[in-house]
């Protein structure tokens, strides 16, 4: 079984991107390509992919827009690359979700050193987490309240583990889909379903009506 890190380049500079992908390779990793924003962004949501280097003039689809985007759906690291140097362009990006900004041109190198930190910073820092009375095992898989196990499908879980790790900070409706339904293309954004408030009903119900806390209009968010 490969185990290998998988990363996507999306650059629309064919030399660039080869160069880039060539680089990672050798540097031991499943290199995935795109040319343009749209291809990139598909790959990126469907590909199963851990970390994104992604360029910001693209055909198709701006690479701002991919970013914001890919955000609805997957917390997966993005490094942006852009030839703009400017402090405006680095930190209108990291404010769309970008992990890090790598001003072109750059070495594979300083690359290969840029993606092993963002890969650190973005590993689970916690086997177990406690919030409350509430005891997260996320290798487990396993949930107690006030000491007693609990029992949770996998798509509680799911949601669980979601907002846990991303705890105090808000997850997206759109966040939580993607977790219970790994794989699958996101639902159209405009189709009403309720499977993720279903879902945090039930957390409610079995971990304590606390935990769980709804922002309107933006998503979930566990405190702590």
């Amino acid at each position: 079984m490969d185990t290998r890190l998988r990363v996507l380049v999306i650059d629309d500079e064919d030399a660039a991107r080869r160069a880039v992908a060539a680089g990672l390779r050798e540097a031991g990793y499943d290199v995935l390509e795109a040319a343009d924003g749209v291809t990139g962004l598909e790959q990126a949501v469907r590909a199963g992919v851990d970390l994104v280097v992604l360029d910001l003039r693209l055909p198709g689809l701006a690479g701002e827009q991919v970013l914001d985007q890919l955000r609805l759906t997957s917390p997966v690291p993005v490094i942006v690359t852009s030839a703009k140097r400017e402090e405006d362009d680095r930190v209108a990006a990291l404010d769309l979700g970008a992990d890090d900004y790598l001003v072109k041109p750059f070495t594979v190198r300083e690359l290969l050193a840029r993606i092993r930190a963002v890969l650190r910073r973005s590993e689970p820092q916690e086997a177990v987490v406690t919030i409350g009375g509430v005891t997260i095992d996320f290798a487990g898989h396993t949930a107690t309240c006030g000491g007693a196990r609990v029992a949770l499908t996998a798509q509680e879980f799911a949601v669980l583990d979601c907002l846990a790790r991303h705890r105090g900070q808000i997850v997206t409706r759109a966040m939580l889909e993607a977790v219970i339904h790994p794989g699958e293309s996101p639902p159209p954004p405009d189709l009403v379903t309720n499977i993720v408030d279903v879902l945090v009903l039930r957390l409610r119900k079995k971990l304590g009506h606390d935990l769980i806390t709804t922002r309107r209009g933006q998503g979930f968010v566990i405190d702590g």
